[in-house]
C-alpha cells in the first residue's frame, strides 16, 4: 500500500507530489505539510502556459491514464 499527497486538480488532471510506501513511513510531518499546503496554495494559480515549462524541462513529470495523453 502507498499513500499520496495531491497538491492540485486541475480540470481533470490531479497533481501527485509525492508518493511513499505506507511501510516505509506513518505519515508527513507537520513541516512537510505546511511546505505541501503553500506549494499547493501557488500552484492553484498556475495556468497551462505556467505548466508547460516544467513539463518540458522534466521538473514535472506527466502519468497519463491510459491512452490519453
Amino acid at each position: 500500500m502507498h499513500r499520496s499527497i495531491i497538491l492540485a486538480k486541475f480540470g481533470s488532471y490531479w497533481l501527485y507530489q509525492y508518493l511513499f510506501a505506507k511501510k516505509d513511513r506513518a505519515n508527513i510531518d507537520d513541516d512537510e505539510l505546511r511546505e505541501f499546503r503553500l506549494l499547493a496554495k501557488n500552484l492553484q494559480k498556475a495556468t497551462d502556459k505556467d505548466i508547460a515549462p516544467l513539463l518540458a524541462d522534466g521538473r514535472l513529470t506527466e502519468i497519463c491514464n491510459g491512452d490519453q495523453a
